[in-house]
């Protein structure tokens, strides 16, 4: 394909989503005449010395609050705009002119050799010795778990409006999560509760190396040797968490928290190792496959040293360290997807031989050792799952003041069936779309590779959808930074509140329960980071695309050409997230 050809395709792809921009992004919300919650603060009971938003209860709010929808608990839930059409528009024209730019200049150049950058952060005595520790992570773990138990406690004791729960659950932590995947990979599994919880009832023990875990010693089963479990389980609770309005219940979600101890404590007495640590958690799945653009790896200090090792303490353990509760050998250890940091291996390794490197983001995609097919369905199903948790909290698909004008509404009418029904349709639509669409782009790269291979090696359209689907988790992970950064600079601060009254029992701690709080960043300054977290993972999956199909196709035209279609689904995505991002938005976390 020629440059004026690929040029005019740009400008017709902008067109095209310029013209059918206007006509989706209407939005369907319709302000709703504010209510006093007997539960809420009032303006009058506000410590506070700032103006404060009659929707949100924020001091000086500029978020441009619309409305407020009350739910069947009399719980408020406010309505505020999406970003502005000249960031929306801005977005889309930086996107396309990022994607056309890249395939006519860089994606023509041969990739140079990537120079493995890398700084061992164990060169730091003290570091190592500490992780070292019999107490590690167990020092991390045990205060986790008693804020854990709390919550659970909270939640099913305390007042079900008026609560800590949900806020510091999934505006804080389940929020924050990927900020901390993004700059330090798999370091929630050393904090992580139901980890310990499973390790103290299968060890007996706090901490330390021991006797061989008391459990039934089974193998994990052949079948279930995938993330295939954690992928269903994570389409379970995002089911759960949408459909059933878990975010909004505190008793709910500490039922989930249960469920969580209970998945991960069965298991742990029934199997050897930590079997659902790898196959089962979709907590450590997620962020495993995120934890690949992260700037952190563990990795063996030098490939010689372990390919002279006989032992394999990493794997099986010694007196100084427990086996790898994940199964993996360091000398075979090429990505973070499984890793847990546990820092076992460096208290085993009888050869101080493993790294806690620092090094550039995205390298275990750039140069992916082992594709696989259930990873691959992982990837794209992660950026079906956010694009559908963004969907779901704007007036498009569910408005309770005129339901008739939503995507609920629409396919109860069609059906016939109620929310939960509705809700479980439209769920499975969305999430379909995107691999449905990815799959075909994909057919049409095996179409293109197949003309021109003549007689050279040629790839299934499976291929090509497990190899090219790493290149898509970039723009999944950056959608799904800039959507929880919403939520978490924008929400956040309402966990001060809950601080002083965490259960509802008319407490006041710490002396901040009947104060009102400004956000902590201003909306402009959120709407811009969003956008510009959009471009940031579209510029990095076009990166790895051309990464990827060198490797398959090599130098030459076929490997340009075949570039196209993938280059065009990620646009398409890449479209839908900052469309989302445009329509008004209904913020859980103000519920009061």
């Amino acid at each position: 394909m020629k440059r004026p050809a690929m040029t005019l395709l740009g400008f017709c792809c902008l067109a095209l989503l310029l013209h059918v921009s206007p006509a989706l992004s209407q939005n369907s919300a319709t302000s709703a005449p504010p209510e006093q919650c007997p539960h809420c603060v009032s303006a009058e009971d506000a410590a506070t010395d700032g103006e404060i938003c009659e929707f949100c209860g924020m001091i000086n709010c500029d978020m441009g609050c619309k409305a407020i929808i009350f739910d069947s608990e009399y719980r408020k839930m406010v309505v505020m705009p999406g970003i502005p059409d000249w960031l929306y528009y801005g977005g889309i024209v930086a996107i396309i002119l990022v994607s056309f730019f890249f395939a006519e200049t860089v994606g023509r150049r041969t990739p140079r050799k990537r120079k493995r950058r890398r700084f061992n952060l164990l060169r730091w005595g003290p570091l190592k010795r500490f992780i070292r520790l019999p107490i590690f992570p167990m020092v991390f773990q045990l205060p986790t778990t008693l804020l854990f138990v709390f919550l659970i406690y909270a939640g099913l004791a305390g007042h079900q409006v008026i609560n800590i729960v949900p806020t510091l659950t999934w505006t804080i932590w389940w929020a924050g999560l990927i900020f901390i995947v993004l700059f330090a990979g798999k370091i929630w599994c050393v904090f992580c509760p139901w980890d310990f919880v499973a390790s103290v009832f299968s060890r007996l023990r706090l901490f330390g190396t021991g006797s061989a875990p008391l459990n039934l010693g089974l193998q994990w089963p052949r079948r279930l040797r995938s993330v295939w479990p954690a992928l269903w389980l994570f389409i379970a609770l995002t089911w759960l968490e949408l459909g059933m309005h878990v975010t909004k219940s505190p008793m709910k979600t500490a039922y989930v928290a249960i469920g969580m101890l209970v998945l991960a404590l069965v298991p742990a007495l029934l199997f050897d190792k930590k079997s659902f640590c790898r196959h089962g958690c979709f907590v450590g799945r997620i962020a495993g496959m995120y934890a690949n653009f992260a700037p952190v790896e563990v990795r063996a200090a030098s490939r010689d040293v372990c390919a002279s090792c006989k032992t394999r303490d990493c794997f099986a353990g010694n007196e100084k360290g427990n086996p790898c509760p994940t199964s993996l050998c360091l000398a075979t250890v090429e990505d973070n997807t499984y890793c847990t940091m546990c820092g076992e291996c460096v208290k085993s390794c009888p050869k101080d031989n493993v790294a806690v490197n620092l090094r550039p983001f995205g390298e275990d995609l750039y140069d992916y050792a082992s594709p696989k097919r259930d990873e691959a369905f992982l990837a794209i199903t992660l950026l079906s799952l956010t694009s559908f948790h963004g969907l779901t909290m704007t007036p498009f698909w569910e408005n309770v003041m005129e339901p008739e004008g939503t995507i609920l509404g629409w396919v109860g009418n069609l059906f016939g069936t109620g929310h939960l029904g509705s809700f479980t349709i439209g769920m499975i639509v969305v999430l379909a779309a995107p691999i449905l669409l990815y799959l075909a782009f994909c057919r049409a790269v095996a179409a293109l590779a197949a003309r021109k291979a003549e007689g050279g090696v040629k790839h299934t359209t499976m291929e090509i959808f497990i190899q090219f689907s790493y290149a898509l988790l970039p723009i999944a992970l950056f959608y799904h930074l800039a959507h929880n950064g919403m939520h978490l600079f924008m929400e956040g601060q309402n966990v001060v509140t809950y601080l002083s009254d965490p259960m509802g029992r008319g407490w006041d701690l710490f002396g901040t329960a009947t104060r009102a709080f400004p956000q902590m960043l201003s909306t402009n300054t959120i709407w811009i980071a969003q956008v510009v977290l959009v471009i940031v993972g579209h510029v990095y999956g076009i990166a790895i695309t051309h990464r990827v199909a060198r490797r398959l196709f090599g130098k030459g035209t076929t490997s340009y050409l075949v570039e196209v279609p993938i280059l065009t689904a990620m646009i398409l995505f890449s479209y839908f997230s900052l469309w989302i991002m445009h329509l008004d938005m209904n913020m859980r976390g103000t519920l009061l």
